[in-house]
Parts: C-alpha cells; sequence; structure tokens
C-alpha cells in the first residue's frame, strides 16, 4: 500500500509511526526538531489520515507497508520511532526485516498483550465503546462544519475526544467522510492489542522503551516482561506524562530521542 506521508531535513533517515486514530501531522513539532540532523518521513498509517482504506488492520500489514514505503525510497537501514500502535507496528517490522533497523525507540506500548478491563478503562480510551458511537454518527446530515461541531461538543464532553473526532472528519464534493476506517478498526480491535511475537531477530537490535508515568499502557508487568524478552532493550520513564507523551512532554522526549539517535552502540 502506498502510504501518505511528510518528510523534513536531509541526513540519517528516521521513520515516525503514529498511533491508533492518529496521523502524522500529530508529530510534525518533534519531526522539524529532528530534522535538523535527520532525514525524517512520517507516513500516515493505512487507514488513517490521507493514507488509503482496507479492510484489513494487522500488525503484519501495516510491517509490509513500512518495508514497501522504505524500497520505494531507497531506505537500506533506517531508525525507526513507534508511538502505540505504530510502536508495535515497528517491533512487527523488526521481527520480519532486522537488517533494516538500526535502531529503535517504542513509545509508551509494550510487545506483550493488553487485556481490556474495567480498570484499565478508568485510565484509558475505550476505542470499542468509541467506535460504536462513531458508527452512529451519519455525516450525511451535516451541511457544514459548524453545524458538525455542534453536534460533537453536546454529545461528546471530553475535550479529547471532540478534538479526535472532528480532527478525523474531512469534507469532500460528496461530503463529509471520515479519514479514518472506522469498520476496519472495529473488526481488529483484538489485533491491535495482541502480543508481539519476538525471536533472536529482535534481540541485537538496540531498543529504547519510553513510557509515561501516568500511562494506563505502562503497567507493573511491563518493565519484567520487557527485560526477559529484549534483555539488551533499555526503558525510560517520563514523569507526568499520560500515553500522548509526544504531545503532553514534546520537549522531554525530543531530547531522549536525539540523545538515543546519536549515541553509538558498544
Amino acid at each position: 500500500m502506498k502510504l501518505f506521508y511528510r518528510e523534513y531535513g536531509e541526513g540519517e533517515p528516521i521513520i515516525i509511526t503514529h498511533g491508533l486514530f492518529g496521523m502524522s501531522d500529530n508529530w510534525i513539532p518533534i519531526a522539524k526538531k529532528l530534522a535538523e540532523k535527520y532525514k525524517i518521513y512520517v507516513p500516515d498509517m493505512r487507514n488513517h489520515g490521507n493514507s488509503p482504506h482496507s479492510d484489513i488492520h494487522t500488525y503484519e500489514a501495516m510491517s509490509r507497508d513500512l518495508f514497501e514505503f522504505i524500497e520505494d525510497k531507497n531506505i537500506e537501514k533506517a531508525i525507526f520511532i513507534g508511538h502505540s500502535m505504530g510502536g508495535k507496528t515497528v517491533l512487527q517490522f523488526a521481527e520480519k526485516f532486522p537488517e533494516r533497523v538500526k535502531k529503535m525507540i517504542i513509545v509508551d506500548i509494550s510487545p506483550a498483550l493488553y487485556i481490556p478491563t474495567n480498570e484499565f478503562f478508568k485510565k484509558a480510551l475505550n476505542h470499542k465503546l468509541l467506535l460504536e458511537n462513531l458508527k452512529n454518527i451519519n455525516l450525511n446530515t451535516f451541511k457544514n462544519r459548524a453545524e458538525l461541531t455542534a453536534f460533537v461538543n453536546k454529545n461528546f464532553k471530553n475535550p479529547f475526544l471532540i478534538h479526535l473526532i472532528l480532527k478525523n472528519v474531512k469534507k469532500e464534493k460528496s461530503g463529509f467522510v471520515w479519514k479514518i476506517n472506522i469498520n476496519a478498526f472495529y473488526d481488529n480491535l483484538s489485533e491491535m492489542r495482541r502480543k508481539i511475537k519476538l525471536s533472536e531477530n529482535v534481540k541485537n537490535i538496540e531498543i529504547l522503551f519510553i513510557f509515561g508515568s501516568n500511562s494506563p499502557y505502562f503497567r507493573g508487568k511491563d518493565k519484567e516482561y520487557i527485560k526477559t524478552h529484549l534483555p539488551k532493550s533499555e526503558i525510560k520513564i517520563i514523569p507526568g506524562a499520560g500515553h500522548l507523551i509526544h504531545i503532553e512532554k514534546e520537549d522531554y522526549l525530543t531530547n531522549i530521542i536525539k540523545s538515543f539517535t546519536k549515541s553509538k552502540q558498544v
């Protein structure tokens, strides 16, 4: 699949992959800062942003999208940064194509299985419930963005959800349409939560895991799981950050990335 992408700077390539419901422009501020020394590519993943839609939304498919992307760009080897869904995609990519990965930075996600529980949803977005609500929105009923905005503000009280929904709707000649593929997400939620099986292929790659101290995606058992399966990896915790570290702690995260990317593997 040919992905839409943004690019900045010149130099050694870094590829940034966003999370579920996200898109490339979420990472523009960090991409521009990294572009002072690197060539940065930020694709919209399949079923997101300006990239094509498909009924298939699996880590295997998304990892092959990345392979096609670097082949098109004649990139032999790159540093990969992945947030949430994008992080698991990068891990899946490294399992399949380890020779194409110089380093990996995995932001606020573990390779482990995530089981949705009531306790988890006290802090995390309930994707299933949100998608069910989005399915019930008939975009054909809105004549303009003002009407759409008024509807969303009336029916969704969480400012983050309001922003997420409005950002993922675009106007075409036929009317409003979703940038995201709601049905594909809904049908593949279990795939998004699944464990990424890692072999010796990945264990020799230099990997940095970065978690927010307040994120529901950072659980007590994740440190142990990562160190067991990827003993050479490094883990950093950003205090006071939730799941959207790249937005909440932009400068803090950027500095950690810069330090890790310029360090030499021993």
